[in-house]
């Protein structure tokens, strides 16, 4: 980790905008990369790469090999891998990269709706108007009454939320009485997390991948930088900067992707679904600028904040 070491405020912001921009064209990214695999062959290409930098990171820095929790990593990944990422290449495969990101980082508003029963963190204040423009947005981007459009990829986006906001409850509840090497615990969350993956093949027909230098490169990119060395740099900056403030990032992302997948695959949007987004915008606006405003005041709002990449 130590060529990601960030040592002042000033690089961790610049370590921020590199951090969205990478995350924020990964959307279009992966869409391109399902011209060439199979969603499913795809999601296990891709974390099967993530999983080999993140081992050859802790095999070169000489940290713990096995996972000090089995049970956090098994919880964890079975949200954070095998439902967040395994529902995002499916709701890529069928639906527009830009509408789908929107979909997936409803991810703060199920963090807080879980975190109620789970880590007994009640609702106060702004977060209920939060929540309530979230349901309102997500509603009107996902449009259950239309059963004649694409209605699948919306479904499968807003699972991949859920399970990317479970995976993030999961490893707040399991540091409750011990601290992780993240690191350790992203690399083993993927290994277990893939294991459901690897089946899928046996009982759904995958189509065969095409394999070639430009589905290496994007694989590349979606599996190496975005998804692995992504998360190490993001790790560097939360040693800076507090989660509240580095999270504002999030709002620029789907903005990234949606604006990137209009430009290369002219994506369009209905007036309804502009409305639901500008919705969801509204909520994760006022969520992300409570975390912040709590973070300066000392206050804890980890919840709120992405401990893992989603998408």
């Amino acid at each position: 980790m130590q060529r990601f070491a960030i040592h002042s405020r000033r690089s961790a912001y610049v370590a921020v905008v590199v951090l969205t921009l990478i995350w924020g064209n990964n959307w279009l990214v992966m869409k391109l990369a399902l011209a060439h695999a199979d969603p499913v062959s795809y999601n296990i290409h891709r974390t099967g790469v993530a999983i080999a930098v993140l081992f050859a990171l802790l095999l070169g820095q000489r940290r713990r090999l096995l996972p000090e929790s089995w049970l956090a990593v098994l919880v964890t990944g079975f949200f954070q891998t095998t439902i967040n990422l395994g529902a995002t290449t499916m709701a890529l495969a069928e639906g527009g990269a830009g509408r789908t990101s929107v979909l997936v980082f409803t991810m703060p508003f199920w963090t807080i709706l879980l975190a109620w029963p789970v880590l007994h963190e009640r609702l106060r204040g702004s977060q209920w108007l939060a929540v309530g423009l979230a349901f309102a947005g997500l509603t009107l981007v996902v449009e259950p009454w239309n059963w004649q459009g694409a209605l699948a990829p919306k479904l499968w986006a807003v699972l991949s939320g859920f399970g990317w906001a479970a995976g993030t409850i999961a490893i707040k509840y399991f540091q409750r009485e011990r601290s992780f090497d993240m690191l350790n615990f992203m690399a083993w969350q993927m290994v277990l997390g893939l294991l459901p993956l690897l089946l899928v093949p046996l009982a759904y027909p995958v189509t065969s991948t095409d394999w070639g230098v430009e589905y290496a490169a994007l694989l590349f990119f979606t599996g190496a930088i975005s998804t692995a060395m992504g998360f190490v740099l993001w790790i560097a900056v939360l040693r800076i900067l507090p989660a509240g403030a580095a999270s504002l990032n999030m709002l620029a992302i789907p903005v990234i992707a949606l604006l990137s997948s209009m430009a290369v695959f002219g994506e369009r949007l209905t007036a309804l679904e502009w409305s639901g987004i500008a919705c969801l915008g509204a909520g994760l606006a006022i969520i992300s600028l409570r975390a912040w405003r709590a973070n300066r005041g000392d206050r804890s709002v980890a919840a709120e904040a992405p401990l893992i990449e989603g998408g």
